[in-house]
């Protein structure tokens, strides 16, 4: 990114930075040697798009639906129909998705679960469990 802003004048134009995200573009911030990068939740909702999440299943004798998340394997869950395990989860992908952001120092360093941060980043963004269980490919 060619232009870095310094802190100091986000701080003075705090009002004209975020203008300048949700409506142009994002922007890179620098104070002292750190520098993060600011985007709009949309631009944020676009970039993570392409971490898509997939579901496998297999149907049990009884009939009752059994699967995990292909990209976070440690979610498991069941379901009496297809749309039933789709929606458990998303609603353990949820739970699990709120427990990586409240640690996640711990969860981000972990080199199990590293990976997984930009489809929980993906999860945060969403309004409820239903539009999480829509992101869902079987």
């Amino acid at each position: 990114m060619q232009t870095i802003l310094n802190a100091t004048d986000v701080r003075a134009n705090f009002g004209g930075f975020i203008d300048t995200i949700v409506r142009e573009k994002p922007q890179a911030v620098k104070r002292n040697r750190d520098v993060i990068m600011a985007f709009s939740k949309q631009q944020m909702k676009e970039l993570l798009a392409v971490y898509e999440l997939t579901f496998e299943y297999e149907q049990d004798e009884d009939g009752r639906y059994a699967g995990s998340i292909e990209q976070i394997e440690d979610i498991v869950a069941d379901g009496e129909s297809l749309d039933q395990l789709r929606y458990e989860l998303a609603r353990h992908l949820v739970e699990y998705a709120l427990d990586y952001e409240n640690n996640y120092s711990q969860f981000y360093n972990s080199p199990n679960r590293h990976k997984h941060a930009p489809y929980i980043l993906r999860v945060l963004m969403e309004d409820d469990v239903e539009s999480v269980a829509r992101m869902f490919h079987a």
